[in-house]
């Protein structure tokens, strides 16, 4: 076989093999935990990011546009019927759509935050998921509609609960005692 079509190393020494960098996305010890809490901290990061991505990405979309077409139809409806829309209602129902589309850009962003900060120990953007998600726990608590018995209202209550519990865990990781 001809030598020219064979691999060659960057370098002298042959004995070494090739000169082959390992990927970025290796399973590098994060700073101050132990290799298996580590492996367990990126691991639940990335979930995190991902699920505050999701959910705030949801949370504007469905919960915000939802609110404002149904307060535009009400609205619609008082004019239709001859009768204007007092304006402290109209305040505090802007005011409810402000505030989720506050909390979902937020957690969008904090979602973001997370998937960068996953290889690292930061406490910062996990302290901010556990604000976002009891911030729409309140939000969800304060203004939802009906009956609190039925699942479908409660069901995102209890996955920000989830979501605030299991944030705690992964601050709670054991560290590396320091020598």
């Amino acid at each position: 076989m001809n030598q020219d079509f064979q691999p060659q190393p960057d370098h002298v020494d042959a004995a070494a093999g090739l000169d082959v960098q390992p990927s970025p996305m290796t399973n590098a010890p994060v700073a101050g935990l132990t290799p298996h809490n580590a492996v367990r901290s990126r691991h639940w990061r990335f979930w995190l990011g991902l699920f505050e991505l999701i959910s705030g990405l949801f949370t504007a979309t469905v919960f915000t546009v939802a609110n404002t077409v149904a307060v535009n139809g009400q609205i619609q409806d008082l004019w239709s019927s001859g009768n204007r829309p007092e304006a402290g209602w109209i305040a505090a129902v802007v005011a409810i759509i402000v505030g989720f589309s506050v909390v979902s850009i937020s957690g969008v962003l904090i979602g973001i935050w997370n998937l960068a900060a996953q290889k690292g120990t930061d406490r910062s953007p996990l302290i901010a998921a556990i604000v976002v998600s009891a911030a729409s726990v309140v939000l969800a608590m304060v203004f939802i509609d009906g009956n609190l018995s039925d699942p479908a209202n409660i069901g995102w209550v209890l996955v920000h609960v989830f979501v605030i519990l299991w944030t705690i865990g992964i601050l709670r990781l054991k560290k590396v005692s320091a020598p």
